[in-house]
């Protein structure tokens, strides 16, 4: 097993198809093929299969790609860090956002990144939280923001932020709301993937409470849509609520009795080394968020050593 391989089957993947492969990568089909067929020969297992609508890969082919994918970054990552050294950051950075925060954060690191630093290549992405978490651990993602508080294993975890959910819905509303009378009402939330699923779930749990899913949308601009229609109700972040033609449609309520908060921390892999370019974006995001907090632009935030717990069973005020 050779990088050249490696190459060769992350860009049949890629691609979908051999023949898209073999043009993409510059070469004859007919060497794709071969080197497909030496590591299939050597791990003594089919890697994909064939069918009128391209490849699709086996078990031993997804174990296989997601290792490939990892090794060949850590390739490039070797091949920048060489090329940086005594120089400015470089290279490409893979970061991924939680869709409720795609908005407020993405953008504006996006900016930041071409003022202070052009001569990295910023990858956004966005997805719920089990999504960007995998993408993380096969080392698809170099950084990701996610709802955690502490370090797990594998996962070097930074909490710089609390952020309050609210109620949300399209009734003009303001008192606040107790998770008893939004129990009883019909509520639309991301998947059981997301951070916001995982954190009203527990809230309404600790209360003996069970929310009234009638509905999952991880698409927030389909999510915001729903809400503004009427049909369900939801809980979200400020930051996901005025996004588009749904600014002024829907209209956000505390907790009267128990305050939904998550931490924000960003995070990476234990095993992958952090170069000067993903330091830069590291860096430039935390301070960021430290200014849009300070100048009240991110609402129902503060930072991590101003805030509280994760889960505050007290009234707002």
């Amino acid at each position: 097993m050779d990088l050249r391989q490696l190459r060769y089957f992350v860009g049949i993947v890629q691609a979908g198809s051999l023949s898209r492969a073999a043009n993409h990568l510059h070469v004859a089909q007919s060497a794709i093929s071969h080197h497909l067929a030496q590591l299939e020969s050597e791990i003594k297992k089919p890697l994909v299969t064939r069918g009128s609508k391209g490849i699709a890969l086996t078990e031993a082919g997804t174990v296989l790609y997601r290792h490939a994918e990892a090794i060949l970054r850590h390739i490039d990552f070797a091949k920048q860090d060489a090329m940086t050294t005594l120089a400015v950051p470089s290279g490409r950075v893979a970061i991924g956002f939680p869709s409720a925060l795609s908005s407020i954060l993405g953008y504006e690191l996006f900016v930041q990144m071409r003022h202070a630093y052009p001569q990295i290549v910023l990858h956004l992405t966005d997805g719920n939280s089990s999504l960007l978490r995998e993408r993380l651990d096969n080392g698809r993602l170099d950084l990701a923001v996610l709802f955690l508080g502490k370090s797990e294993r594998g996962l070097a975890v930074e909490p710089f932020a609390n952020e309050e959910l609210f109620y949300v819905s399209a009734e003009k509303k303001s008192r606040p709301i107790s998770l008893e009378e939004a129990a009883s009402q019909p509520v639309l939330l991301p998947g059981p993937g997301s951070g916001i699923q995982k954190t009203a779930r527990e809230a309404f749990a600790q209360r003996g409470l069970d929310l009234t899913v009638i509905g999952e949308i991880d698409s927030m601009v389909a999510l915001r849509r729903a809400v503004a229609a009427g049909l369900g109700n939801t809980i979200l972040p400020w930051a996901a609520i005025g996004d588009g033609e749904s600014v002024g449609k829907l209209h956000h309520r505390q907790f009267s009795d128990f305050r939904l908060i998550r931490p924000v921390a960003l995070c990476s892999s234990e095993v992958s080394q952090r170069n000067p370019a993903i330091e830069a974006v590291a860096s430039t995001l935390k301070l960021l968020a430290r200014k849009l907090i300070e100048g009240r632009r991110w609402h129902g935030v503060t930072a991590m050593e101003t805030a509280g717990s994760h889960l505050d069973n007290k009234p707002s005020g």
